[in-house]
């Protein structure tokens, strides 16, 4: 999954138009690297499971249409939600606060 699809994905789950979903993107890359950063204890989890060296720092994406150095299961179930709440945090308590729990219930759940 790019970092492009992904935040398709959050703008889906923000209920974002287009006018707000172009708003929202310019901020969308500094966002999956935080997100990334936080869930570099899953990355790694997944990564010494499959045989492969953790990563010392969380890597960073340079572009959106990056793929996003995370799990699948993680790029897809989970980083949506967390995007979701932090680029509607500002704007709109409660659907960060419903965005945050959900991405952090779908992390525990792996």
């Amino acid at each position: 999954m790019t970092g492009t699809e992904c935040c398709r994905a959050a703008m889906t789950i923000m209920g974002a138009g287009a006018d707000s979903s172009e708003y929202y993107a310019q901020f969308a890359l500094g966002a999956l690297n935080q997100l990334i950063a936080n869930s570099l204890r899953e990355i790694n989890a997944e990564r010494v499971q499959q045989g492969e060296a953790a990563f010392s720092v969380p890597p960073r994406m340079e572009a959106l249409e990056d793929e996003l150095p995370a799990p699948e299961w993680l790029a897809r179930e989970c980083l949506p939600y967390g995007l979701a709440a932090l680029l509607c945090a500002d704007d709109d308590k409660a659907k960060f606060n419903w965005a945050a729990d959900e991405y952090a219930e779908r992390l525990l759940l792996h």
